[in-house]
């Protein structure tokens, strides 16, 4: 085998060892149908309601 079907071997097992890498985020193992398990919300403050608003006024057809 050529030095070049060697190096081509080699960069061909990184790259499909490269996939399976572990994620660091967790993944459910569980999911329950039609509930959302994902973080909560963040309330929006009035002032980015307002703008929201605005935003949504301009938009109108």
């Amino acid at each position: 085998m050529t030095m070049r079907g060697l190096c081509l071997i080699a960069a061909a097992s990184v790259a499909l060892l490269a996939g399976c890498q572990e994620d660091s985020a967790p993944r459910p193992i569980h999911i329950e149908k039609g509930v959302y398990q994902g973080a909560p919300d963040t309330p929006r403050t009035e002032d980015e309601l307002r703008a929201l608003q605005q935003r949504a006024a301009t938009q109108r057809f």
